[in-house]
């Protein structure tokens, strides 16, 4: 799976060529809506926590993240599935099978749009575009940090 960075503000989510979804991670929201196979999701991230839901149409949380940093979790009813970041500027998070090994990837790239791919296994597509909109979605705080911390420190 990845992501298309497109003119306006949305992303598209595409595999093997064909879209998947499109979403978008527009400046001051905490969240991001997406429709998959007919269904509609919102992804809520709390914003002092850091901790992200996956809700359903109804409200209903299908699954969550602890925040996402070094080493983080994605928990649904069926499984818990754990991530470590692997890449230098929170460019890599590996998925943890359950043998402890890797299995799969979320990797980041790119420097004025962020390129995304995730290739992980096993996991339930509407979890693996989960897990990758959260990734996003904390790298896109981070950096909107960093922005206001580079304007308060240069007293702008």
């Amino acid at each position: 799976m990845s992501r298309i960075q497109l003119p306006s503000q949305k992303s598209e989510l595409t595999e093997d060529g064909r879209e998947l979804t499109r979403f978008s991670l527009g400046r001051g929201s905490t969240g991001a809506r997406f429709t998959l196979h007919g269904a509609d999701y919102l992804v809520r991230t709390h914003r002092f926590s850091g901790v992200c839901e996956l809700l359903d149409a109804g409200g209903k949380t299908v699954a969550t993240t602890g925040r996402v940093s070094r080493n983080w979790t994605l928990t649904c009813a069926e499984q818990t599935v754990t991530f470590r970041r692997t890449g230098a500027a929170d460019r890599e998070h590996t998925m943890i099978g359950d043998d402890g090994e890797p299995a799969g990837v979320i990797s980041l790239g790119g420097h004025l749009h962020i390129e995304a791919t995730a290739d992980l296994p096993g996991l339930e597509l509407v979890l693996q575009v989960f897990a990758l909109v959260a990734v996003l979605l904390r790298r896109r705080h981070k950096r909107v940090a960093a922005g206001v911390r580079a304007t308060t420190l240069s007293g702008g």
